[in-house]
């Protein structure tokens, strides 16, 4: 954060002096006494497992010129400063709005069901051919997360890129009030959290409320191959532009000016009465995909111009991600090169379809961060592309907060496995063994089922053909981390 002096901080967070003489300057926020810098502001927050006021003392004894507290401490130097405040997280809110309101340049908002993180990370890398951009890092996604990102700023940043996660309706709109987007994207609008929303529908409204936050002299970019997103393009008073993957077909190009859209065509739920005018073209796709063993290549046809795109990452998906973010950065006056340039350089986040060499001649796909049927599917077409002659494995476990689609979230995975000719299947977890009877009910002959972890560990080594491309993906609760581990 840029400097603020100790009390202005405090009428900004609209807290009480307990103590101290509101002296000195706070140049940044840690909320872990152990990251403490000198000139922090320490936050104590009351967690489950330990309360953050036990730890006051350490954080000034770090360099800490205050600290957020919610109650008196006793034994502390009379001279140390002391902010009271009623709710730690609402102050980090509030001073987060007011770094905010000192930041000029974009600010990106960027959510989806699946692929918000490694799109984040492609939007950064983009951003950055530009200047500095500051970025969300982990999983610093939510209402405590997003403002500490906000409050890392520095004077060099010259645009901020903000991931915005999403458990219930409200919750972006929450964030989007304290980020104050100039522009956003999501990626798609998925399953997950359907267990919490109730149906897809909310979701996309849920996802939408990125869109209602964008100002007129905003601008949106969406991904045209998701019909729920053209569905709720209409929310936002931004300027809107499409990127789909593939080229626009003529009769593509005429359904995409067309105000209604064939029954089938259309989410449930959505009618053509309710279905918004999307634009008459589409403002950037991909042609000549060429998958490899460190990534893919593509042509990005981006505004009307074009470039040659060499991408650390695999799968169809990934390259839709990338054209979103060429897209949002061609906006944003970002030349097409520099940007294709800063893309190959691209650092994607652990555990999001990371290729390791594994045992035996084996190659071992880590993408244990997290799951749906929607980024499963994905991950799964991006193996068999990967592989090409040799064997395909999938080790695939639990998809949670699927709510009253579980089972069929899961039957349709392993439908898909069948269809897609992976050798292989290794399902794990009490929902997956939906997945494995629907793969057999598909014809799909090498199925292996385990009831948990322990014993697929114990199994699976035995089992792999070699030299095998092996997928490992689940839900973040399954921990496949280490099957992974175990397999190289």
């Amino acid at each position: 954060m840029l400097p603020l002096s100790v009390r202005q901080l405090t009428d900004i967070v609209q807290g009480t002096q307990l103590q101290g003489h509101l002296k000195g300057t706070v140049t940044g926020v840690a909320i872990d006494s152990r990251a403490i810098r000198p000139g922090d502001l320490f936050v104590a927050f009351v967690g489950t497992e330990a309360d953050g006021h036990n730890f006051v003392g350490s954080a000034f004894e770090r360099g800490a010129v205050a600290a957020l507290v919610t109650k008196h401490i006793d034994g502390m130097d009379p001279c140390v400063n002391l902010i009271r405040v009623a709710d730690p997280l609402v102050a980090v809110q509030r001073l987060a709005v007011f770094e905010r309101t000192r930041f000029g340049g974009p600010v990106i908002g960027v959510t989806g069901s699946n692929g918000k993180t490694t799109t984040k990370d492609m939007l950064a890398a983009v951003f950055s051919a530009k200047g500095p951009c500051l970025a969300t890092t982990a999983n610093y996604n939510n209402e405590l997360g997003m403002p500490l990102t906000l409050l890392g700023r520095t004077e060099e940043h010259q645009s901020i890129v903000l991931e915005m996660g999403m458990r219930g309706l409200g919750q972006i709109a929450k964030l989007a009030s304290i980020a104050q987007p100039t522009a956003g994207m999501i990626t798609n609008i998925g399953q997950s959290h359907i267990e919490l929303l109730g149906s897809q529908q909310a979701i996309a409204e849920a996802k939408g409320e990125l869109l209602e936050a964008l100002p007129k002299s905003g601008v949106a970019v969406l991904n045209r191959d998701d019909p729920w997103l053209v569905q709720i393009a209409g929310k936002t008073r931004a300027r809107v532009l499409w990127y789909q993957l593939d080229a626009p077909t003529t009769t593509a190009a005429a359904a995409i000016a067309s105000t209604t859209v064939a029954a089938d065509a259309r989410p449930e739920g959505i009618s053509a009465e309710s279905r918004p005018v999307p634009r008459d073209k589409v403002d950037a796709y991909a042609s000549d995909l060429v998958s490899g063993q460190s990534g893919v290549t593509f042509t990005a046809h981006v505004l009307g111009d074009s470039v040659h795109v060499t991408l650390p990452a695999h799968g169809r998906h990934n390259v839709a991600n990338a054209l979103g973010a060429l897209l949002l950065g061609a906006a944003h006056a970002i030349p097409l090169k520099a940007m294709a340039d800063a893309l190959a350089n691209v650092r994607i986040s652990n555990g999001r379809f990371q290729l390791q060499t594994g045992k035996n001649g084996t190659h071992v796909i880590d993408d244990t961060y997290n799951a749906s049927p929607l980024s499963t599917k994905a991950s799964l077409s991006a193996l068999r592309d990967l592989a090409e002659e040799r064997p395909t494995v999938a080790i695939l476990g639990d998809m949670y907060e699927l709510g009253d689609t579980t089972e069929s979230g899961h039957r349709e995975v392993g439908a898909y496995v069948a269809e897609l000719g992976i050798d292989s299947l290794f399902a794990i977890g009490p929902y997956s063994k939906w997945t494995a009877e629907a793969a057999r009910q598909a014809g799909h002959t090498q199925v292996h089922w385990f009831e948990d972890k322990e014993s697929a560990l114990k199994a699976i080594p035995d089992l792999l053909p070699e030299p095998a491309v092996i997928l490992v993906k689940a839900s973040r609760g399954m921990q496949l981390e280490d099957v992974v581990r175990a397999l190289v």
